[in-house]
């Protein structure tokens, strides 16, 4: 819920609880020259607002009394709040400048190009991705925490990330903020270093949208728990839409505090997943369409069946292909090959016409012996269609080279064959099916044994 608004009469009695408090923590001579020198002016999104006579009062409170003043608030209100001393004269003038400056050095560190048109969505994110526009209609209504966890790689942050930017899109007035756990806990240790507690905290509570990624950094950091601990009931007190990734499930951060771990787990729990082979398709297709890039399907098949879980590693090497060009070569096979060298997960076996005759006999329970002889039934040509079809598509080999490989077949047989499995994967999804099968068990690395 958002904060009240108080009368004049709400505010004074507010501040008289809170005299009767300091009165006996505090030394009745600083009481009497520092603490009744205060003057409570407002109260406003978390942030208490007090004036002072002089440039001297204001200082020696602030180093002497700033936290056991703000300690007392906390206690009277029930919530946790900030203070900010302003000298008298200079209240309204320093407060807007202030404000505006605050307003004008906010950034939501989103990065405009992960938003939910750029994510592709398979059986390994479907209910993360759901959640998430759900989230970004109504956001600290639907699911409030959200926490999502999964290896690195696989998509979170790019979901963070339109998370805040579909919520910027449908309200500009908004504020969304996108951190890590890390910058977090490095804004925090600067703030106590440099004594700006208040910079810190106004800066994270009065926010709309707090997406903080990699929540696992946190476990070692007991201060930095406790101040974001404070920082979540603050948030989510008033509403605030929170979403929190994390590498591991809630039960397996050991080091977090308990209460963190049940504050997580009072909204909604998602795990992402690593991308089976369509999806990895898919995310190809899309990164090469991102880069302009025509890529030849049975390259991109190649890719997805070479590379882990890691999506980065998809982008890495359409990256790769996408630079290659622009230095002038063609974008083949071998390129791909290339480019996988380093990051490759499964071995790179080389795909020779034995292999592929081998995988499309067995595919098609007939014998090699029968595949490769001169015999011109159904049974027979079409298999040996489909494996001219894949020598010429899945290696560096000529049409010459193909036809020499099928018992001296003639070149122009090849070429035909390829022409008639082309034509039929373009209108046939149950051949292309076959395809994807045949071509992911040439690629597996069972094939080669």
């Amino acid at each position: 819920m958002d904060m009240p608004s108080y009368t004049d009469e709400q505010l004074s009695h507010i501040w008289e609880s809170c005299l009767s408090q300091l009165k006996s923590a505090i030394s009745s001579l600083h009481f009497n020259s520092f603490i009744t020198a205060l003057t409570l002016k407002d109260f406003k999104d978390d942030v208490v607002y007090f004036t002072l006579p002089d440039p001297f009062t204001l200082s020696f409170i602030e180093k002497n009394y700033h936290d056991i003043i703000r300690n007392a608030l906390i206690l009277v209100t029930k919530r946790y709040l900030t203070v900010q001393f302003f000298e008298a004269s200079k209240y309204e003038e320093q407060r807007e400048e202030k404000t505006k400056f605050e307003e004008e050095s906010f950034e939501t560190h989103l990065n405009k190009q992960f938003t939910f048109d750029s994510f592709i969505i398979g059986n390994n994110n479907r209910m993360a991705c759901a959640a998430a526009l759900a989230i970004s209609d109504t956001p600290g209504t639907a699911y409030n925490p959200f926490f999502i966890y999964g290896q690195s790689g696989l998509g979170k942050t790019h979901l963070m990330h339109a998370i805040g930017n579909q919520i910027m899109a449908n309200d500009p007035s908004k504020k969304v903020l996108y951190v890590s756990s890390e910058t977090f806990t490095t804004e925090f240790i600067d703030a106590i270093t440099h004594k700006k507690n208040d910079i810190f905290r106004n800066k994270y509570r009065n926010i709309d949208v707090l997406l903080i990624d990699d929540i696992q950094f946190l476990s070692k950091m007991e201060r930095t728990q406790e101040e974001f601990f404070y920082t979540f009931n603050a948030l989510y007190e008033a509403n605030k839409q929170i979403v929190i990734s994390c590498d591991t499930p809630i039960n397996k951060l050991e080091v977090l505090e308990d209460r963190l771990r049940n504050r997580f787990a009072m909204g909604l729990i998602a795990d992402v997943q690593a991308p089976d082979y369509e999806t990895k398709v898919a995310i190809l297709n899309q990164k090469a369409s991102e880069k302009d890039l025509e890529v030849d399907n049975e390259i991109l098949d190649y890719i997805a069946s070479y590379t882990g879980e890691n999506i980065r590693e998809l982008e890495g090497v359409i990256n790769h292909l996408s630079f290659a060009l622009h230095q002038g070569r063609e974008i083949t096979m071998n390129l791909a090959k290339e480019a996988l060298k380093h990051i490759a997960v499964n071995d790179l076996h080389e795909i020779t016409a034995g292999v592929i005759i081998d995988d499309v006999s067995r595919f098609f329970n007939i014998s090699v012996e029968d595949l490769m002889s001169k015999k011109r039934t159904k049974e027979l040509v079409f298999p040996r269609q489909i494996a001219m079809y894949l020598c010429r598509t899945l290696t560096e080999m000529s049409y010459p080279d193909i036809g020499k490989a099928f018992n001296g077949k003639d070149h122009t047989t090849v070429m035909h064959a390829c022409e008639q499995i082309s034509k039929q994967v373009e209108t046939n999804p149950d051949l292309q099916r076959t395809m994807d099968e045949i071509k992911r068990n040439i690629k597996s690395e069972e094939s080669f044994h």
